[in-house]
């Protein structure tokens, strides 16, 4: 071998080794580069996919805002989160005052926890079959079974309840108000208060005829009065317990320290 072929075969060996080299020293770590940055763009792009499609949702949710905290409002009016007992009596009043009948009594109870329902049913459709069955037995053998249609048995509605109200955060104030007045003026009464925008839920009614007075004994009338006996409640949310918390520990700060 000649050494122009050595030394020309050398040269091509320097260059493949120069081509090589440079691809992994330059060529290479610019391909991770672009692989890595286009990993990133892709996960920039999601990223900001994402973060449209919340910014719609937080724009929607934006413009029913007002009519959120409207109804949050009524429903913090309905159930406070203190007895509130004065304001109620106030709108008693002027429901009474509009309806036209005169408020005898009220008398507000004691808070008491809250209980939740418990689911009671009774298998009334194993009792009739039961006795359908006792009675089948007891028959004479030679007897023809005569057919009988079998009565439907209505389901109680289940029970529905909240695991975020509790004994801790939920109160029920018994509540019972008397009113003089007529049939009519009692039913505007107490459809007034269940328009009222505290609730009081009315489960019992009753009705009485009151002592005439000499005038009205006279006049051979008497006024009746209506007895709406029933319930308001109290909801304390997380935000109203912390606080009060954050109130009671203060004031015993303020008793300590002075």
């Amino acid at each position: 071998m000649s050494r122009n072929k050595l030394m020309l075969m050398l040269a091509s060996v320097a260059a493949v080794v120069v081509v090589v080299g440079a691809f992994f020293l330059g060529v290479q770590p610019q391909l991770d580069r672009a692989t890595a940055a286009s990993a990133e763009q892709a996960s920039v792009e999601q990223t900001n996919r994402t973060t449209r499609e919340e910014l719609e949702r937080l724009r929607e949710q934006a413009e029913t805002l007002p009519t959120m905290q409207s109804d949050l409002a009524a429903l913090q009016a309905s159930v406070p989160d203190s007895a509130a007992v004065a304001p109620f009596i106030t709108e008693l009043n002027a429901t009474a005052e509009a309806s036209g009948v005169k408020i005898a009594s009220i008398t507000v109870g004691d808070a008491m926890e809250y209980a939740p329902p418990a689911s009671s049913s009774t298998d009334a459709g194993t009792a009739t079959d039961a006795g359908t069955s006792t009675d089948a037995a007891s028959a004479s053998p030679s007897a023809s079974p005569s057919p009988t249609a079998t009565p439907s048995v209505p389901k109680s509605p289940g029970v529905t309840t909240n695991g975020s109200i509790t004994a801790t955060n939920f109160s029920v104030i018994p509540v019972s108000v008397s009113v003089d007045g007529e049939f009519s003026e009692a039913l505007a009464f107490v459809k007034g208060v269940q328009s009222d925008p505290r609730l009081f839920l009315v489960d019992s009614i009753s009705s009485s005829l009151a002592e005439a007075s000499s005038s009205d004994a006279a006049a051979g009338s008497a006024a009746p009065t209506w007895t709406f006996s029933g319930t308001i409640y109290v909801f304390k949310d997380a935000a109203s317990t912390q606080a009060e918390q954050a109130a009671a520990a203060s004031s015993s700060s303020a008793s300590t320290n002075g």
